[in-house]
């Protein structure tokens, strides 16, 4: 079951997260963490909260 998590932000707080919304593309990186997987993730700033999402551990494509 998910559960709903909601903050209040500030006008400014508002306008910084809608900012990298709008950036997402520029935010997102990806990770090697073993020899030939890598995972993608993004780190946005919340308000006072950073929420870090880690994508799932995948096989990198071959070498062209």
């Amino acid at each position: 079951m998910t559960t709903p998590q909601y903050v209040s932000l500030t006008h400014e707080q508002y306008k910084a997260f809608e900012e990298q919304l709008r950036r997402y593309t520029e935010l997102e990186t990806s990770h090697t963490t073993v020899d030939g997987f890598y995972h993608k993730s993004f780190r946005m700033t919340i308000g006072d909260i950073i929420l870090e999402v880690h994508g799932p551990i995948v096989m990198a494509g071959e070498p062209q």
